[in-house]
């Protein structure tokens, strides 16, 4: 059975992926149905792709099935996002099959959506994504290049409730629920962990593109300039929140895609009072390269260097790849 596929994509080099998307084999089509230019219905015509390529912010073009309100085909462009999204039926019975239709597309990211959406919506299930216009997570999503940088690490893609498939060009597919089941609950049950880690969660190890959002007003810390280092001093007994580990991780990425004149921070180290804390926050901090270190009356170890956790992902995807 062939199965829709729902994606949306994004790129710096969003001119290139546009040209892309509209030169794809299934993209020769006659007139849309419906043609949109930002808010504006527009005459649907032949030179659907001329008002998609070139549209100063938003554009959509769908084809509807006559008589009713099934969407065979839609495409959308969308410039000051740099991002396209695009819906077909009937285009892949498999995992692989499904990757050989998104990976000639030249993306950074790509967020796939659910195949069960209406009764996703009906049960109204808590739903997780990349944002910024991205589809929420369904079964799949995909990194690229420069489009793992919106991870806290890499070291997080082998170690989520999901399934990993690397692929050449420095590509990376995650497979969010197995594509044999058929009902949608059990899908989302399957997925959920997942989507949260993936997502723009508390927990999530996905940095939204609005990163001083997630920075906030206040990340104290004491910071030596000549290691570039800010280092955050947790007092004994006291829990550090996923959540504040991300706020760091995303003022590492702030530097690094825009650095400051002064201050600029390239590597965080919380260091503990005690090294039953310092232990106890080890892994999530290692799965963000942020530094775990210690005090004691010697002076100060770190942790995290001799950590080498070995993946454990979950039964369906362990019998998916055959192990």
């Amino acid at each position: 059975m062939k199965r829709l596929l729902f994606a949306a994509m994004e790129s710096s080099a969003g001119d290139a992926m546009f040209a892309s998307l509209l030169s794809q084999p299934w993209t020769n089509v006659a007139a849309p149905t419906e043609l949109w230019e930002g808010s504006i219905r527009v005459e649907p015509t032949l030179n659907w792709k001329e008002v998609l390529a070139h549209a100063p912010n938003e554009a959509r073009a769908r084809w509807v099935e006559t008589g009713t309100f099934n969407i065979e085909l839609s495409v959308v462009t969308r410039r000051r996002n740099n991002q396209i999204q695009f819906y077909r039926r009937n285009v892949f019975d498999s995992v692989g099959s499904a990757i050989d239709e998104l990976e000639p597309l030249p993306f950074e990211l790509c967020s796939i959506g659910t195949l069960w959406s209406e009764a996703w919506i009906d049960v109204d299930y808590p739903t997780w994504g990349f944002g910024r216009s991205h589809l929420s997570h369904g079964w799949g999503c995909a990194f690229r290049g420069a489009g793992h940088d919106r991870l806290v690490s890499r070291r997080w893609l082998d170690f989520g409730p999901w399934r990993v498939i690397r692929r050449p060009n420095d590509t990376t597919f995650i497979q969010f629920h197995d594509l044999a089941i058929t009902d949608p609950t059990e899908a989302y049950a399957q997925a959920a962990p997942g989507h949260e880690r993936m997502g723009n969660s508390a927990t999530g190890g996905y940095l939204q593109h609005q990163l001083d959002w997630i920075i906030g007003d206040d990340v104290p810390g004491l910071y030596f300039d000549q290691t570039r280092t800010l280092e955050v001093v947790v007092a004994p007994a006291i829990a550090v929140s996923q959540e504040d580990m991300l706020s760091y991780c995303a003022l590492r990425l702030k530097h690094r895609l825009t650095p400051p004149t002064t201050g600029r921070v390239e590597r965080i180290a919380y260091v503990f009072m005690e090294r039953a804390d310092a232990e106890a926050h080890l892994h999530e901090l290692w799965l963000r390269e942020l530094e775990c270190w210690y005090v004691d009356g010697r002076g100060k170890h770190r942790l995290d260097l001799d950590y080498h956790p070995v993946p454990n992902p979950p039964a369906w995807v362990r019998a998916l790849d055959g192990k």
